[in-house]
């Protein structure tokens, strides 16, 4: 079978068009498993500047058996509008990713999606593949239509030897170069996972529906050999490891490094999605220490001890004061990630956000407005309050405007509160000086001329 395999553009998902920071991870997986018995290509919209008149000559040229889609929720529309070009020129089509996940029976009420994967996809899609001329799929974790009506087959377990999966096919990527991570110190980057799953309860995450909370972890070695093939095959100088959790598992942080040290591997290693607070000790900063980690972010997400506990975040903020202390006194550079606009925030708790983060004294604060997803726990719970303002996905990216509105905040309120947060944080003499005084390099002057442009544009 010839399977087109699409990433569909990004260009809502950040609010503007940004250059793709990293390559579409989660396809690259469906693609390796794939093209063992099957002919795979790989479509980044972004990176390889698609149009509809481009991919309908690939269509025309490859002749695909099956066009498969990832999307997010900001996403979902671009690839709507890329299975229904594939069904004018008789193609069937599949989604997987975090929106089919999470909204499924919508997914497949669009009507240009012939079948819907939910959760992990590696072992689901090539089942389907392989069954495609067939008119009915006795296979877990995927919904397909029938006679007009949605068949719903049980979910499929999560895989649980991850070390059984092939690497990301990056060589099938067509425009490798163009991925620019905005806090990237050395090119070229890739990234990697070595464990899925996130035991957290955080009600605006969704990663639990699509990856679970049970933690699963390759074993070192197996992520260490990955890596080692990426330096070897692409010269690849910064790794950015993509896990929730990464050092949820005290000991296989330790062993995750001496497997790192003993192949005498020299790259910069950077958590894309940070870390968190209460799984951050004086043992495991050391170890990273080892690995040349230089820094160190957590999703504070608020300065108000009741807003945590609103969000199931499970963590004090006493324990956060601690993480970042110690952190701090090893030397690490910090990173601190706010959200404001959660249920029950208000001007003063946002006020408390704010003094909070100077509190850290982080190195780098961020400070993003609440998504709340579909289907997931806190659109459910601002929904029954009547407190959604907007569901046009195209507006649920990253640095859109919120969706929603609070009992004491609209959603202009919490804007004017993004930019006073940035504009209080920043613009202190001591933070100014304190960044003067860190550019001792070619490389640190990039990295702080970058942060300024986007801080500059959040205010």
């Amino acid at each position: 079978m010839k399977v087109l395999l699409v990433s569909p553009s990004s260009s809502t998902v950040y609010g503007q068009y940004i250059s793709p920071p990293y390559p579409p991870l989660g396809l690259l997986y469906i693609a390796a498993v794939l093209e063992k018995d099957n002919e795979v290509k790989v479509v980044d919209y972004d990176a390889d500047k698609m149009n509809d008149e481009k991919l309908k000559d690939i269509f025309n040229s490859f002749k695909p058996d099956l066009v498969g889609l990832t999307a997010s929720t900001a996403n979902i529309n671009s690839a709507r509008q890329i299975a229904s070009l594939a069904k004018e020129h008789e193609i069937k089509t599949l989604l997987g990713g975090l929106h089919a996940t999470m909204m499924p029976e919508e997914c497949m009420n669009y009507g240009c999606f012939d079948f819907i994967v939910k959760g992990e996809g590696e072992i689901t899609i090539p089942l389907i593949v392989e069954n495609l001329d067939k008119d009915e799929f006795n296979i877990d974790g995927m919904w397909y239509k029938k006679n007009g009506g949605i068949i719903k087959n049980k979910d499929r377990p999560y895989i649980q030897d991850l070390d059984s999966l092939p690497f990301p096919a990056r060589h099938l990527l067509e425009n490798p170069d163009v991925y620019t991570p905005p806090d990237a110190i050395k090119q070229p980057v890739t990234p990697i996972m070595t464990s899925r799953g996130c035991p957290s309860r955080c009600t605006y995450c969704c990663t639990k529906h699509i990856l679970g909370q049970e933690f699963r972890f390759r074993s070192p070695k197996n992520s260490v050999d990955e890596i080692e093939y990426v330096i070897k095959k692409y010269g690849v100088k910064e790794i950015h490891i993509m896990d929730d959790v990464f050092t949820y598992n005290k000991q296989r942080v330790f062993d995750f490094r001496d497997e790192v040290k003993k192949r005498d591997i020299d790259v910069n290693f950077v958590f894309a999605n940070g870390l968190r607070a209460d799984q951050v000790d004086k043992e495991r900063l050391e170890a990273l220490k080892d690995l040349g980690v230089i820094s160190i972010g957590c999703g504070v997400e608020s300065g108000n001890q009741q807003i945590l506990n609103n969000i199931r975040k499970d963590i004090r903020i006493e324990r956060v004061r601690e993480a970042y202390k110690i952190a701090q006194d090893m030397g690490f550079q910090t990173w601190g990630f706010f959200i404001l606009g959660l249920p029950g925030d208000n001007d003063q708790t946002i006020k408390e956000t704010i003094k909070f983060a100077k509190e850290l004294d982080v190195d780098f604060a961020k400070f993003l407005t609440l998504t709340p997803y579909p289907n997931s726990h806190v659109f459910h719970q601002l929904e029954e309050e009547n407190l959604i303002d907007n569901k046009d996905y195209d507006n649920y990216g990253v640095y859109t405007a919120p969706v929603h509105h609070l009992k004491d905040l609209s959603a202009e309120d919490i804007v004017k509160w993004q930019k006073r947060a940035y504009r209080q944080f920043y613009l202190r003499p001591r933070k100014i000086l304190q960044h003067l005084a860190r550019m001792k390099s070619l490389t640190q002057l990039k990295y702080n001329l970058k942060s300024a442009k986007f801080i500059l544009g959040m205010m």
